[in-house]
């Protein structure tokens, strides 16, 4: 139980792994598919909700652990990671995971020299791509990357419209 606004919530603690998408991008680090397969297959033994397979987008190998994960028929929540484009869901949804995190710079940064776009056209982004994603029977969480530098009242709108258009948890990283 957690209180929230001077009420008891009851409150469910899910255990979310992201060794294989954050351990590869320690320097140095790889593994092959068949290590990855051995990774998750340990990770539902110890009772892991859910796992960050990874984003299929980045190279046809990651994209074959994925789909391979995605098979395995593990008790815990596959996850794969994918920008705000209708064209990376696809390839997400292609693979057959569970969820799809859709993620997309918001800060001031990000926004105007990353995705080279407006706040109005970032929202636009977001709400196709999870729009999309729903419609490939998906579930979503949007992640707002860079978060912690984002203008405060555009973060809380863009999580709103994420949550409208159909995200059902929001990650909000530094």
């Amino acid at each position: 139980m957690i209180m929230m606004k001077n009420k008891l919530i009851d409150h469910k603690v899910l255990l979310l792994d992201t060794t294989l998408r954050e351990g590869e991008q320690a320097p140095g680090v790889t593994f092959t598919i068949e290590e990855k397969l051995e990774i998750v297959r340990k990770l539902d033994d110890i009772g892991i909700n859910m796992i960050e397979a990874g984003d299929p987008n980045v190279s046809g190998d990651i994209k074959e652990a994925v789909r391979r994960i995605s098979k395995e028929g593990l008790n815990a929540e596959i996850l794969a990671h994918c920008r705000a484009r209708i064209t990376d869901v696809e390839n997400a949804a292609s693979c057959e995971v569970d969820r799809v995190a859709i993620f997309l710079g918001t800060s001031e940064p990000h926004l105007k020299y990353k995705i080279k776009k407006d706040e109005s056209k970032a929202i636009e982004l977001v709400s196709q791509a999870i729009e999309h994603a729903r419609s490939q029977g998906l579930k979503i969480r949007f992640t707002a990357e860079d978060a912690t530098r984002t203008n405060r009242e555009f973060l809380f709108n863009i999580c709103e419209k994420a949550q409208d258009a159909g995200a059902d948890r929001i990650s909000i990283p530094d």
